[in-house]
């Protein structure tokens, strides 16, 4: 089994995380002027419990941050990882303006 892979397609306003050539979750999000908000986040059922869902938050914030953009998390698993990265709360809006 490979390494899960996270890719941004911002064709389709998401980042993806790819297993073994199928993709097995996603953080679906919307731009709204200077923010990013993370709408919804999925992991397959049969791939849960194993980090996944975190690995891809991580991915997705990452890159959200190189792209000066600021973070909502309104979807409840961003929401919950950003409760445990005070170190980013200067560039978290709680809602989407």
């Amino acid at each position: 089994m490979d390494t899960p892979q996270t890719a941004h397609v911002p064709e389709e306003s998401r980042y993806t995380l790819t297993l073994d050539g199928q993709v097995i979750g996603y953080a679906q999000y919307t731009d709204t002027g200077t923010q990013r908000v993370f709408t919804h986040t999925v992991v397959e059922p049969e791939f849960g419990g194993r980090g996944y869902a975190t690995q891809l938050v991580d991915a997705a914030v990452a890159d959200t941050r190189a792209s000066d953009k600021r973070i909502v998390g309104q979807c409840s698993m961003v929401a919950k990882w950003l409760t445990k990265h005070p170190e980013l709360d200067e560039f978290v809006d709680a809602q989407a303006s």
